[in-house]
């Protein structure tokens, strides 16, 4: 007959029930270990020469029953085991949870009936720090803000184990360093992003100590040991006080931790996904993502391709993934926890609000109205906005002023030429005349117009006015009234061709007889295409027209179909009091007025924190006209601009280009060939990234983790930081053109010599060029051009069948991170020289000569084989 005797704890933790010591006697073992382990016995079962023994592996600390002298070791914590004895008898014991609870004892195995001890593990990262000092043998130490421990407690509780740990680099490598010393299993649950060890981690490491110390200590040492255990806390030591955590930080911690796991679950929904998108999760919710056992991580990894980080998270170990997602995020390596934490929650915060932009377009895409291509690029662009805004950093006070103007004052500062209504970095655009005619009977109408935006600069000529925000509505205006710079210049050398002297006035006082003089003298009729060309003036809307719905009522109802000239006398009603209508566009004193934000001397890092605030607050501008604002007094910026087709004024905005246009201009021809337009300056961004690719030549390896907008602001900022910068040199400015534009040119030469697939970036070989494939073999024909000049296209076209064949392997990346595209444009830079018979090297160093820069050789160096790839 089996004997059954259970032990009772001298001490029960806090919240635990209490068991007594008694004789079970014959009852049926099934019912004793369920009854038992609802109290949280110990069970010894004995019966003739066998010997069964409920206990804890001293390695990993899960339950396993041994048997005569056997043992079966429980894989999982929740699996039901069954033995059976040599008498028959059948026994089955379910093990307890780990690490929910652990149980250490230490019984007399003479007196079945004897006292034990349990333990329990810490409930919390203070409690677990406070562990560690006892079993250290040292006073504890105030834990660090936001319950992070300090990697001092660490290096002790190694030392106390003959380990040397102050020289380890970081609180996980220690941790791991212990956690093998003393067999316990550690894993990514036990630590956490910015070098923080979780929870579990503190348990794993202070339950394994106490066993290895217990396993050496007598019964009443074992008892005092498990007492101090259990009774610690910071604080207790005499000399010590502890530095309590504010409760504002926690609540902190805890807000940005539920809002990191609320975003997660929502960037899981099902839907539409871009372009070169990961596999799609499956949807999971906010309570499926753990922080107290890393598991986080893991629904992290799922969603990140929403994120758009410029590097992708190595999910090797808890190190790298912490490194990778604080150099995706923009961080350091020593970045915080709470630094981390609430960077990664403004990112999917972003991520949310774009991934939400991208489906409504998509639904959009049911009317025609939008593709699955031109939405993916329009989220790629959206995300290169942000990163152009996250780069505008504080710089202090910026002189501002808000105030209102008359519109005297806009047609004065104009017709002195201190109002720049025309920056390089504005839209080429002119509003339809109806979009203008609407604007004037608004304003003689009384209502208040937005706010103009204008930067005040000191120039060499003195004080300037450049438009940030209201160009079209103060076109708008200065073309009704006859006052618009341009016209007045085609005005004036008209009057000299014509030979009419007093053609200005006519064209003032009366412009229908300048249209019939026009008609006269010049073979080209003046459609209200050539005069919205010429900035001329425009009529108001007449409701003679089928189309019109009645524009002006009323006592303005006299003012339909008419020119400026002809109803600037025409008395009407302005804020209650019978007034001209010149009296609001001529008058300094006009009641009228037109809110302006004026900033005044203000630096280029502060001309970007404007265009951050003003993206913030209105109208968005794109990457590439802010950074056209920033760096359009750089010759490098402006030639950019004009050779891409984006500026047709190339004797204005890049003179030292105009002897050379005749051979440049086919660079935006090509460019729009290639089905990029003149919306956005698409065509600006292709020609600066591979400028910058070419000449930006990194000390630090940067070049292969930016975004591409980071990239080319790098360049311009090397450039507008050092006056004697080979690129500082028209003439220099002028020789990078021709690079480019000769190997756009060759690009285009051969019919058919780029593969379907690889131009479209799609197996079916369908749609235009992609960006990221047309950059890079635009790189790649540009560096061979510094080597080969003039016999480049003869050389690309001996090579066409080679590169067509080779182009049909080189597959799009697997992944849409900026390192990742870097590696693949690297590869097929390289790919493409080697098939032109072009050492990269050579390429390296003919660019150095003539620009003094060349980023080819870190390109090249940096190329990844892309995944699948089967070489010829």
């Amino acid at each position: 007959m089996a004997t059954i005797g259970a032990g009772r704890r001298a001490r029960p933790a806090q919240g635990a029930r209490r068991g007594s010591a008694r004789d079970l006697g014959g009852a049926t073992l099934e019912r004793l270990l369920d009854e038992s382990a609802d109290e949280n016995f110990q069970i010894y079962i004995t019966g003739g020469h066998e010997f069964l023994e409920r206990s804890y592996c001293p390695t990993c600390c899960r339950p396993r029953p041994k048997l005569g002298g056997m043992s079966a070791d429980a894989a999982e914590p929740a699996t039901l085991l069954s033995c059976t004895s040599a008498t028959g008898v059948s026994i089955k014991i379910t093990p307890p949870a780990w690490p929910d609870l652990c149980t250490l004892t230490r019984a007399n195995q003479s007196e079945l009936q004897g006292d034990f001890l349990e333990y329990t593990s810490a409930t919390s990262k203070a409690a677990a720090v406070a562990r560690i000092y006892v079993l250290a043998g040292i006073p504890p130490e105030p834990i660090g803000r936001g319950s992070k421990e300090k990697k001092s407690s660490l290096e002790a509780l190694g030392a106390s184990f003959g380990l040397e740990l102050r020289d380890v680099r970081s609180k996980h490598r220690c941790a791991q360093a212990i956690a093998g010393a003393l067999g316990a299993p550690w894993d990514d649950g036990c630590q956490s992003a910015g070098d923080t060890i979780t929870l579990k981690g503190m348990n794993l490491l202070v339950d394994a100590a106490a066993r290895a110390v217990l396993a050496r200590a007598t019964p009443s040492e074992a008892s005092v040991l498990v007492e101090r255990l259990l009774d610690a806390h910071l604080g207790s030591h005499p000399s010590t006080q502890e530095e309590e955590v504010p409760m504002s930080e926690v609540a902190i911690v805890d807000e940005v931790e539920q809002n990191v796991a609320d975003y997660l679950a929502r960037l899981s929904e099902p839907g539409a996904v871009p372009e070169n998108f990961g596999e799609p999760t499956l949807p999971f919710s906010a309570e499926d993502v753990r922080f107290d056992d890393g598991s986080w991580r893991q629904r992290l990894l799922d969603v990140q391709y929403w994120l758009n980080l410029s590097t992708s998270i190595d999910d090797t170990n808890p190190d790298t993934f912490g490194h990778t997602l604080s150099e995706g995020l923009g961080l350091g390596d020593d970045a915080a926890n709470l630094d981390l934490f609430s960077a990664l929650e403004q990112r999917l915060e972003k991520a949310l609000a774009l991934r939400d932009e991208f489906r409504a377009t998509m639904e959009e895409a049911v009317e025609g109205t939008a593709t699955l291509t031109s939405a993916s690029l329009a989220w790629v662009d959206a995300w290169e906005d942000e990163e152009d805004d996250e780069g505008a950093e504080q710089s202090g006070p910026i002189d501002a002023e808000a105030s209102t103007w008359p519109i005297a004052s806009f047609v004065g500062y104009a017709s002195d030429d201190e109002l720049n209504l025309s920056p390089s970095y504005q839209r080429a655009d002119v509003w339809p005349t109806g979009d203008a005619q609407k604007l004037i009977e608004s304003i003689v109408r009384g209502i208040p117009l937005p706010s103009v935006i204008i930067l005040e600069r000191e120039t060499e000529n003195g004080t300037e006015y450049e438009v940030v925000d209201g160009k079209q509505r103060l076109t708008s205006i200065l073309r009704f009234i006859g006052a618009h710079p341009r016209a007045l210049k085609v005005v004036e050398e008209k009057s000299i061709a014509w030979g009419v002297p007093n053609l200005l006035e006519i064209f003032r006082t009366d412009y229908r007889k300048f249209r019939s003089l026009w008609k006269t003298h010049e073979t080209e009729q003046l459609t209200s295409e050539v005069a919205r060309a010429n900035q001329f003036p425009f009529p108001l809307r007449s409701s003679k027209k089928s189309d019109s719905r009645k524009p002006l009522s009323g006592d303005l109802e006299p003012l339909q179909g008419k020119y400026y000239y002809q109803v600037r006398d025409t008395q009407i009603s302005v804020q209650g009091k019978p007034r001209k209508v010149s009296y609001i566009f001529e008058k300094a004193d006009a009641s009228y007025k037109i809110p302006v934000i004026v900033y005044k001397q203000v630096t280029t890092a502060q001309v970007h924190e404007v265009f951050y605030l003003y993206n913030k607050q209105g109208k968005r501008l794109n990457a590439e006209e802010i950074r056209n604002a920033l760096y359009h007094r750089l010759d490098l910026m402006r030639a950019l601009l004009v050779t891409a087709g984006d500026s047709s004024a190339v004797d204005e905005v890049a003179n030292f280009l105009v002897d050379d246009w005749e051979d440049l201009s086919s660079t935006g021809t090509n460019l729009t060939g290639y089905a990029f337009g003149a919306v956005g300056y698409k065509r600006t961004k292709v020609l600066s990234w591979v400028v910058a690719a070419l000449l930006l030549e990194d000390k630090d390896g940067d070049s292969v983790t930016r975004s591409t907008a980071a990239h080319i602001d790098a360049l311009l900022q090397r450039i507008a930081g050092d006056k004697h910068d080979p690129l500082r040199d028209p003439e220099t400015v002028r020789q990078a053109m021709l690079l480019v534009d000769h190997g756009l040119d060759a690009h285009a030469t051969p019919d058919d010599v780029w593969s379907k697939t690889f131009r479209s970036g799609n197996a079916k070989g369908a749609g235009n060029w992609q960006e990221l494939r047309l950059v890079a073999s635009l790189i790649a024909l540009s560096a061979a051009g510094a080597v080969l000049g003039d016999d480049l296209v003869e050389v690309f076209e001996d090579a066409a069948p080679s590169i067509r064949d080779a182009s049909e392997r080189w597959q799009k990346p697997s992944q849409s991170q900026s390192k990742e595209q870097w590696r693949w444009i690297g590869f097929v830079v390289g790919e493409i020289l080697r098939l032109l018979g072009v050492e990269p090297e050579e390429a390296h160093v003919a660019l150095k000569a003539s620009f003094a820069y060349s980023g080819l050789r870190a390109l090249v160096a940096n190329a990844e084989t892309p995944s699948g790839y089967v070489a010829p």
